[in-house]
């Protein structure tokens, strides 16, 4: 449903879902990954600095780590 969300250019439910993901307990580096990979695969040449923003996206979320991760993740799911 997130990747199905961020492929429909629905915001509110693609942070709906990132919300469900990480109230899950998901692990961050997952989320960090589909991330990347929507970039890559379904925005791709559209926007190439999708890609520029979900890999600085892992790195920041690599080095801040919960709780505030959850801001970072988000504005990378809207951008």
């Amino acid at each position: 449903a997130f990747i199905k969300s961020v492929r429909g250019s629905d915001v509110q439910a693609a942070l709906y879902y990132l919300a469900r993901m990480l109230e899950g307990g998901e692990d961050l580096m997952f989320i960090c990954r589909r991330i990347i990979i929507l970039a890559a695969e379904d925005i791709g040449n559209a926007d190439p600095r999708a890609l520029m923003v979900a890999n600085e996206c892992r790195a920041a979320v690599e080095f801040v780590g919960h709780p505030e991760a959850r801001i970072i993740l988000s504005q990378a799911v809207i951008y």
